[in-house]
């Protein structure tokens, strides 16, 4: 069967087009440093790289809030850590001003300490990180305490994706934080006779009555939610020199400190879990950006082998094409 002229030139045409889309395609791997630079080269692949690169950019996002949330939780366990130390200087006080050694000038001498402690944990916490209060809930606009000392915020948890389905707290409420809710009513022989009786009240209150020696006539009550209302009342008592009431603040004074050693202890546990999440995360980039590159990145010194077979065999087709074209077209003109 004899082939017409025009056949044998699309033949041709075709072979020629063919070698040469494998020489660019081989070319831009080469330079790009990637196989895949267009959907069509894999379609399948396209779609695996894709996967990958949404879930490298989740990964990255979820590393931001890990940072984020790291950065505010340490901050605020940095902040209680100092309104620990305050509270024990407070308790150190307590304990100066409910020594019978102490007389009236000495005790109002040393209440003016004890009102810089009490302005000092206020100052605390109303702390700022960033562009928020750190211990006012979601009312990060609002100082968390006023000068009365009345929590200003709200319960407000403010809750960070770090991980597909995984949140954390990056913060602490005020109330919760220098405040603290008593399990159950404690009772406590003072000195001289008097049983001071500790009982929770609504949130963080802790009512306390000061009860003669049988435990029936109240003497003193009082009350507080908060570590500055505490010790307020402690400086108000070494002004007044009232050692009954002194005397019963060591216990609240103990209490406050423990729970704020609580709150720092949880705290420090949460900045463990985004320590473990963030390394996590970096593993699973890692992971990612490997199968990515598997499918993505070029072979070069394949690529550039290919180079050299495809220019070799195109330059045999263009040899041969023009030896079968020129044949052709002598038998054309015969």
């Amino acid at each position: 069967m004899r082939v017409s002229t025009s056949q044998v030139y699309r033949h041709v045409t075709d072979s020629l087009m063919r070698n040469l889309a494998e020489l660019m395609r081989l070319n831009t791997q080469v330079s790009s440093g990637r196989k895949i630079n267009k959907p069509s080269d894999d379609a399948a692949g396209t779609s695996r790289a894709m996967g990958y690169k949404v879930s490298i950019d989740a990964g990255e996002q979820y590393g931001k809030n890990v940072a984020d949330a790291s950065n505010a939780i340490g901050f605020a366990e940095n902040t209680l850590g100092s309104v620990s130390s305050a509270l024990v200087r407070a308790k150190e006080i307590a304990l100066m001003g409910a020594n019978g050694a102490q007389n009236a000038a000495s005790r109002a001498a040393i209440s003016k300490e004890a009102a810089q402690l009490r302005d000092h944990i206020r100052s605390l916490a109303n702390s700022r990180f960033g562009n928020g209060y750190v211990f006012s809930g979601f009312k990060t606009d609002v100082a968390a305490f006023d000068a009365s000392f009345v929590y200003q915020g709200d319960a407000g948890m403010i809750n960070v994706m770090v991980d597909r389905g995984t949140m954390i707290s990056r913060n602490i409420t005020g109330a919760e934080a220098f405040g603290y809710a008593p399990a159950a009513a404690t009772v406590v022989q003072l000195d001289g006779g008097h049983i001071a009786h500790y009982v929770p009240g609504a949130g963080t209150t802790v009512n306390v009555e000061i009860r003669a020696a049988d435990d029936t006539t109240v003497l003193d009550s009082f009350h507080f939610d908060n570590a500055m209302q505490m010790t307020d009342l402690l400086s108000q008592a070494l002004e007044s020199n009232d050692t009954t009431r002194i005397s019963a603040l060591l216990k609240p004074l103990d209490d406050a400190m423990g729970h704020v050693n609580d709150v720092r202890a949880d705290l420090g546990a949460r900045l463990n879990r985004l320590d473990d999440q963030g390394k996590r995360l970096e593993d699973t980039k890692f992971a990612t950006q490997t199968a990515l590159s598997g499918v993505e990145d070029a072979d070069i010194t394949s690529a550039v082998s290919g180079i050299a077979k495809a220019n070799t065999a195109l330059q045999a087709l263009q040899a041969s094409s023009a030896k079968i074209l020129s044949q052709s077209l002598l038998d054309f003109l015969r």
